[in-house]
């Protein structure tokens, strides 16, 4: 049996190396974004929302009656006001640990019009502003127009009262959370000592969801990250044979996407430690 620190948090490496599919499953509307088991980066994420407003915050023309249907649904769901003084959907993601994005039909495509990322994985607010899935997904390999068309018919058949939920990950060097440019932790992690890697290699598990505002119309996605120490994992001896598994079983695509080639040598003197690997 896992270690409770793990069993009650999803570690989707147990599930095989990542994949560019959906992968959504529904969940109950009561634990959409509670309990928040990353609250203690509340605090820091609105110290990081004062001192960094510009860039972890955009939205384009028309987004104010989605935003504000956001920012009802999520304080509402964590019993919270936010500040009517700041861009509603600026203000709700002060309430929770979760990123917000909004998206909309433009044009005939899903667009990103508002957003609040404080932990982007290797991308920022105006990477993503303005663009439609198709464009978002565009880097991921199949994803445009495979999986961003796939993607798109799930936001255009959501329900009300419907939460979708889906887990990703990979692996990064340091404890980060705000990293929207993943080339200085590359740079470090090519440069580092092999004996560097237990404190520095790290478990970066993206929760996401998505739910439809009823009145709008728009899709609220929410990101949620969890961070590991891997060392602290693969010393549960199934938890790092899972974990072996699904690391050496991606393809070359996904570690191509995810840049893990600076990581390779790191996670192989780590699994040789403690998965027992040759």
């Amino acid at each position: 049996m896992s270690d409770p620190l793990f069993s009650s948090r999803p570690l989707p490496f147990e599930q095989g190396p990542p994949r560019f599919d959906v992968g959504l499953v529904p969940i109950e509307l009561q634990h959409w974004l509670m309990p928040d088991d990353q609250a203690s980066w509340v605090g820091p994420k609105n110290e990081l929302m004062d001192a960094e407003t510009d860039a972890v915050f955009a939205s384009i023309t028309g987004s104010m009656p989605g935003q504000i249907e956001a920012a009802e649904l999520v304080s509402n769901a964590c019993g919270l006001r936010f500040d009517p003084g700041e861009p509603p959907l600026f203000a709700a993601s002060r309430l929770v640990s979760d990123d917000l994005v909004l998206m909309e039909m433009r044009e005939g495509a899903w667009t990103n019009t508002a957003l609040c990322l404080c932990s982007p994985t290797f991308f920022s607010a105006h990477d993503a502003i303005g663009k439609s899935l198709f464009g978002l997904h565009r880097p991921v390999p199949g994803g445009d127009p495979g999986l961003g068309g796939r993607i798109s018919r799930v936001f255009s058949l959501l329900r009300d009262e419907l939460v979708l939920e889906r887990h990703n990950w990979t692996v990064q060097w340091s404890d980060a959370r705000y990293t929207p440019d993943g080339t200085p932790l590359r740079n470090a992690a090519a440069a580092a000592a092999l004996l560097d890697a237990k404190d520095a290699l790290h478990l970066r598990v993206e929760r996401q969801t998505i739910r439809r505002l009823p009145q709008t119309g728009a899709v609220l996605f929410t990101i949620r990250i969890r961070l590991y120490k891997l060392a602290d994992l693969l010393e549960e001896r199934e938890l790092a044979t899972a974990f072996q598994q699904a690391w050496q079983e991606a393809s070359p695509d996904v570690r191509a996407y995810k840049k893990w080639e600076s990581l390779e040598r790191h996670v192989a003197a780590l699994l040789q430690n403690y998965a027992g690997n040759p």
